[in-house]
C-alpha cells in the first residue's frame, strides 16, 4: 500500500504516468537535480508524516517505500 501511494505521489509531483517507472527505478532517474529530489522527498515526508534522512539519488522507489514503512512501524 505504501509503495502504491508513493508511486501515485511521484506521478502527481513530477507528472509521470505510473507505467513509466517501477519500484526498481532510482530516484535520480526521476528528478533533474538535487533540489528536485529534496522537494520530492519533502513531499513524501509530508504525505506520510515521516522523516526520511537517508534517501539520495541512488535510492530506488522501492527502497524509499521501505524507509517510510520502517519509520511508520517503529
Amino acid at each position: 500500500m505504501i509503495l502504491e501511494k508513493l508511486i501515485s505521489l511521484i506521478c502527481d509531483e513530477l507528472g509521470y504516468d505510473e507505467d513509466k517507472f517501477d519500484e526498481d527505478t532510482a530516484m535520480s532517474e526521476l528528478v533533474g537535480d538535487d533540489l528536485e529530489l529534496q522537494e520530492l522527498i519533502s513531499a513524501a515526508e509530508n504525505e506520510f508524516d515521516v522523516e526520511i534522512g537517508d534517501a539520495d539519488g541512488d535510492t530506488t522507489v522501492g527502497e524509499l517505500a521501505e524507509m517510510i514503512e520502517e519509520y511508520i512501524n517503529s
